[in-house]
């Protein structure tokens, strides 16, 4: 029994230790600015319920991009566009943690998986935003669902809906096969918490995506899908029902990088500086 309880210590340990090579600390994004003649200016927004963090860059009377990461992740995944200053001069950037990511969160009584309550959340950061211009959002992989939730909602409040690497299908959602360590109740004290969150999410996205099907028609605003010919982590299935269930209209522009992998932000900022800027 002492044997197991060790070596149950010493995995956790070493899963925390391999988690923690993802993830980029406040330091190391501190000492990242201190090199650029421009910073991030954190808005934090508080209710009874949550707390939403958000990183933002450029001047708030300019047409807002909201950015929404994928799981595990936090506003800093799309640092690429986040640093390109020829956004700055063009547009008001608005990258949130979500709920259960970094600094956001919402206390117990929701759940941090819900698409509609974390697409509810984010929507408060375009308060943030004093122009009158409609938003764009983009999103990727764990994200793009709750960008196009938000869309379907409410179509006239938004410009364009761009999804990068998808995961949309709940037939074709993966498992990997540490995906199970988060689930363990021991282990859950030493992964960092946004790889909890991640789990979480991960084991009840299959029920979100089914629960949110009927979004897909709803999506009526020019929208953008791309997806990486060498992604591992997302399947090429969500390409294939991004296409059946949003449409192929003139409005919807289907992108397929051969060469690409999961994180096409960074890969191909340039391609998706374009889709964002046309």
């Amino acid at each position: 029994m002492f044997k197991n309880y060790i070596g149950l210590v010493l995995l956790s340990l070493f899963l925390s230790s391999c988690f923690k090579k993802y993830i980029v600390t406040e330091k190391e994004i501190k000492q990242h600015y201190d090199t650029l003649t421009f910073k991030p200016n954190y808005k934090i927004q508080k209710g009874l319920d949550y707390k939403l963090y958000t990183a933002t860059f450029g001047v708030d009377t300019l047409q807002p991009i909201l950015f929404i990461h994928g799981a595990p992740g936090r506003w800093e995944g799309f640092r690429k566009q986040l640093d390109d200053q020829s956004y700055h001069s063009k547009y008001h950037l608005l990258a949130p943690d979500r709920p259960g990511y970094g600094f956001s969160y919402f206390k117990k009584k929701y759940k941090k998986v819900s698409i509609e309550k974390q697409a509810e959340l984010l929507e408060k950061t375009l308060e943030l935003n004093n122009s009158s211009q409609k938003p764009i959002i983009v999103s990727r992989s764990y994200g793009a669902p709750i960008g196009a939730y938000m869309v379907a909602q409410n179509p006239g409040k938004y410009e364009k809906l761009i999804m990068m690497a998808p995961a949309i299908d709940p037939d074709a959602e993966k498992f990997f096969k540490f995906s199970k360590y988060g689930k363990w109740p021991v282990l859950r004290w030493f992964i960092p918490n946004r790889f909890v969150t991640a789990t979480d999410e991960k084991y009840d996205h299959i029920k979100e995506l089914r629960r949110i099907e009927p979004i897909w028609e709803k999506i009526s605003i020019p929208t953008v899908v791309m997806y990486g010919g060498k992604d591992w982590v997302v399947g090429p299935e969500n390409f294939e029902y991004a296409k059946r269930r949003i449409g192929m209209d003139s409005t919807k522009k289907y992108i397929f990088i051969p060469e690409a992998g999961h994180r096409i932000s960074r890969s191909h900022a340039e391609l998706l500086k374009q889709e964002i800027v046309n």
